[in-house]
């Protein structure tokens, strides 16, 4: 994403945002200096309005360094709101942009169904753009999670940072079946041996069934799990300009220490929901996936102000 920046009333040739985090960095750009982009309308702002602009670009508007706590490992993140409170949240910032939100949800599930129509290739292209795409799609429900300017297209701006999106879609999913191999191969085997003879293509007895499936449910819970411990990664590379997707990771691991049950129970809310959305024949989705996306924008955005320093 390109910014426009203007230096004691000068305005400045357009930058991308690594560098304007840069400058920040740097107290070439101060907080009362204006910056603009394509997501603000016709009105510039200062720059001390951009979120993690000076604290998470390791600058403050004197140029002196954030606290060490800010990023340091040893730092523990409190979700304090409950989930009824970001939920009321999400709904509020959703009043008068539900056709915005609707329209994001329109475009990404077009691009979903598209691919999924194009046998073979679009398995591929699908696999290859995922995490570009999810990293859009997160930025936009952030955008509207902060009450900021957004549009549609923001949700291509993932491609952007199209390395980092891919390795962070492609790190996470390798990881979360490192989670589920040892519970999948104890299904496998159990299975292999419940037949009698194993060449003759017998079903399992009964009495294995009832083992197998609870086994299978079983080894689905790691997998689980760490879907919940990465689930902040793409907010937190939209967040952090220049971060390497091992590094987002980790982060949203640490992050969610502690805070992955309140996560889990925030999405059970919307169960009841979705039930209801089938009997629209699922146009209700349209509605509410913009509420599930944005309460869990709101999720993170609290969680991130949350840290605790130990």
């Amino acid at each position: 994403m390109q910014w426009y920046y203007a230096v004691k009333g000068q305005q400045q040739d357009p930058i991308e945002q690594d560098e304007l985090f840069s400058l920040a960095r740097s107290g070439k750009l101060t907080g009362n200096d204006l910056v603009w982009n394509s997501t603000l309308g016709n009105q510039w702002v200062k720059a001390s309005t951009i979120p993690g602009l000076f604290t998470q670009a390791g600058a403050t508007e004197s140029g002196a360094p954030p606290p060490v706590s800010e990023w340091s490992a040893q730092a523990q993140f409190k979700s304090v709101a409950s989930n009824r409170d970001l939920m009321a949240d999400a709904r509020a910032a959703l009043s008068g942009n539900w056709g915005l939100a609707i329209g994001g949800v329109l475009v990404y599930f077009l691009v979903a169904v598209v691919l999924a129509v194009i046998p073979y290739l679009g398995s591929v292209v699908s696999f290859i753009i995922t995490g570009p795409l999810m990293l859009g799609w997160n930025l936009f429900f952030l955008m509207l999670a902060r009450r900021q300017p957004g549009s549609v297209g923001m949700i291509f701006d993932g491609f952007k940072q199209f390395g980092t999106g891919f390795l962070a879609y492609l790190l996470m999913a390798l990881l979360i079946i490192a989670w589920a191999l040892p519970g999948i191969i104890v299904i496998i085997v159990m299975a292999v041996l419940s037949f009698k003879p194993i060449l003759g293509g017998t079903l399992p007895p009964a009495g294995m069934m009832m083992i197998l499936v609870p086994l299978m449910i079983l080894a689905m819970i790691p997998a689980m799990i760490a879907q919940f411990r990465y689930s902040m990664t793409y907010f937190v590379i939209n967040d952090t300009p220049g971060i390497g997707p091992m590094d987002a990771i980790q982060r949203s691991s640490q992050m969610m220490r502690g805070n992955k049950w309140k996560l889990f129970c925030l999405q059970c809310r919307f169960i009841g929901w979705s039930f209801l959305c089938l009997f629209t024949f699922g146009i209700g989705f349209l509605w509410l996936v913009p509420y599930m996306m944005t309460s869990k924008a709101a999720f993170y955005e609290e969680l991130s102000k949350g840290h605790l320093d130990v």
